[in-house]
C-alpha cells in the first residue's frame, strides 16, 4: 500500500501522522508524510519518505494564535478573522496542486481534518481517503464566524477547481469512506450516534526509543536531587511577554515549594538564569520517558500533550490558551485528573499556585490519573487504524500490500522513495474506474 500522509498545524498536529507513517512502513507498506517544508527535518530522524506541500506558513499561524490571545473578541469578528486567514487562503492553492502531485500513484490518502487540500483531492481524483482527528472537534466548525472564515478560504479554490462549496468546510471536509478518531474512549467516549464509518481507535504514541532515552546530564541530575519535581511546558505557543510568564510560573511553583523544570522551546520561556530549584530545558523531550518521572506537568492543554499526560498517569494542571485546548481541559477536570482548568487571559501566580498544590495534595485527583493511565495503556491505537486503513483499501477493490519498485522519485527523505510500476498502475487504474462510484458511497 502506497499511502500519502498529511496535515497542517504545528508539531502537535503533525506528530501522530508521523507515528502512523511508522507504523504502516514496519508493516511493509510504503509511506510518504506531504507536509508543510519545515516538517522535512522531522521526517527524516524518523527515517519516512517525505514530500513538501505548499508554502512555509508558521509565521501566519504565529500571528493568527498570538492575534486570538491577546484578542480573543476578534473570534466574533468575521472580516477580522478573514483580515488574519489571507495568508492561508492564498497558499491553499498550491497545497492543492502540491497535494495532487503526491498522490498521483498512491493507493490511500489519510489525511487531518485541517488540511482542507485533502477532500478536494479526493473529489477529483477519486482516491481512497480517510479523515483522522487528532485533536477535539468540540461543536464541529467553531464559532460560526470563524466558519464563514474558513468558507472564504476553501471555497473559493473548490469552485476553481469545479467542485461544489461546503457550508462546513471542517466538517463537509471529512472523508466520507472512514474517519478514525486518534483518541482514546476512556477519555472521550464516542457518542452513540456516530455513522458506521466513524471509529476511536486510541492514541498514536511515538515510541521509537522515547523510554530508553539517555538525558542530559543537567536534567539527569536535577532529576536525582530530589523528590519529583513540575514540570511546565507550553509547545509551541508564543507569548507576548515570555520574561514575565516565566516569572509567573517561577512565583506560582514557589508557592508550592516544589522545584519545577521550565521548557522554553517556541515560547521562548526562561530565556534568562533562573533560581535555585528551577532548570531551563530547550529542544524537543520525549514526554513518554519524562512524565512518568514528574510530580505534576503544567501545560497549554493541547491535544498531544493531554494524551502523553493521560497516559503517565500523572496530575496535570491546565492552562488553556486557544483553540481545542478549552475543550480538553474540560475533559481533564471531567476525568478527575486536573484541577479545574485556569484560562491563560485570567492567570495569576497566585491562582496557578494554588491549583498545582491541589494537583499534589489530592489524593482523589492522583488516584484518578493514576487509573486513567492504566485504561489508556491498554489501547493500541496505531495497529487498530492501520487495521482500519488496510480494510479500507479492501473494501474498495485495491491491493493492501506493497505492489512497486523503489526508485527515487518526487518524494524525499528516509526510506525508500516509491514510484508506480505500468502494470500495477494500469490495475489500480481499472480499480479505481470500477470502484469510483461506490466508493462515494462508503
Amino acid at each position: 500500500m502506497r499511502a500519502v500522509l498529511t496535515n497542517f498545524g504545528s508539531t502537535g498536529d503533525i506528530l501522530p501522522f508521523v507515528a502512523l507513517a511508522v507504523e504502516l512502513r514496519r508493516h511493509g507498506h510504503q509511506p510518504v508524510l506531504a507536509l508543510p517544508p519545515a516538517f522535512e527535518p522531522l521526517a527524516r530522524q524518523h527515517g519516512v519518505a517525505f514530500t513538501p506541500v505548499g508554502d512555509d506558513l508558521r509565521g501566519a499561524q504565529d500571528d493568527i494564535t498570538q492575534a486570538l490571545l491577546v484578542s480573543p473578541e476578534r473570534i466574533g469578528a468575521a472580516d477580522q478573522l478573514q483580515s488574519m486567514f489571507a495568508p492561508l487562503a492564498r497558499g491553499l492553492p498550491r497545497m492543492l496542486e502540491d497535494l495532487r502531485q503526491a498522490c498521483a500513484s498512491a493507493d490511500l490518502l489519510v489525511s487531518g481534518r485541517v488540511q482542507p487540500a485533502s477532500r478536494m483531492v479526493h473529489d477529483l481524483t477519486g482516491i481512497p481517503f480517510a479523515s483522522i482527528y487528532v485533536e477535539h472537534s468540540g461543536s464541529g466548525g467553531g464559532h460560526p464566524a470563524f466558519q464563514e472564515a474558513v468558507r472564504q478560504i476553501v471555497n473559493p479554490v473548490r469552485e476553481k477547481a469545479g467542485l461544489p462549496p461546503f457550508h462546513n468546510p471542517l466538517v463537509d471536509g471529512e472523508s466520507p469512506q472512514l474517519v478514525l478518531y486518534a483518541m482514546s474512549r476512556h477519555v472521550r467516549p464516542p457518542p452513540r450516534d456516530w455513522p458506521g464509518h466513524h471509529h476511536m481507535v486510541g492514541y498514536f504514541f511515538m515510541e521509537d526509543g522515547a523510554l530508553a532515552w539517555e538525558p542530559p546530564a543537567p536534567l539527569r541530575d536535577f532529576l536525582a536531587e530530589g523528590a519529583p519535581p513540575l514540570f511546565f511546558t507550553f509547545g509551541s505557543l508564543k507569548h507576548e511577554d515570555p520574561d514575565g510568564f516565566t516569572d509567573l510560573l517561577v512565583t506560582a511553583a514557589q508557592r508550592t515549594g516544589r522545584r519545577a523544570i521550565i521548557q522554553s522551546g517556541w515560547s521562548q520561556l526562561a530565556r534568562r538564569p533562573l533560581p535555585p530549584g528551577f532548570l531551563a530545558v530547550d529542544g524537543m523531550l520525549p514526554y513518554a520517558w519524562l512524565f512518568p518521572r514528574v510530580a505534576a506537568v503544567v501545560h497549554h492543554s493541547g491535544a498531544g500533550t493531554c494524551a502523553l499526560a493521560f497516559r503517565a498517569g500523572v496530575p496535570q494542571v491546565l492552562v488553556p490558551h486557544a483553540y481545542d485546548q478549552f475543550l480538553w481541559a474540560d475533559l481533564g477536570f471531567a476525568r478527575g485528573c486536573a484541577p479545574a482548568p485556569l484560562p491563560a487571559a485570567r492567570l495569576t501566580a497566585e491562582r496557578l499556585g494554588e491549583a498545582i498544590r491541589e494537583a499534589l495534595e489530592s489524593s482523589r485527583l492522583r488516584e484518578s490519573a493514576a487509573a486513567l493511565g492504566e485504561r489508556v495503556r491498554t489501547e493500541q491505537g496505531l495497529l487498530v487504524a492501520r487495521q482500519h486503513l488496510e480494510g479500507l483499501l479492501a473494501k474498495v477493490g485495491l491491493p493492501t500490500t506493497a505492489t512497486t519498485t523503489p526508485r527515487p522519485g518526487r518524494a524525499t527523505g528516509g526510506g525508500d522513495d516509491w514510484e508506480q510500476d505500468e502494470a500495477p498502475g494500469a490495475r489500480r487504474r481499472s480499480a479505481l474506474e470500477q470502484q469510483r462510484a461506490r466508493r462515494r458511497d462508503l
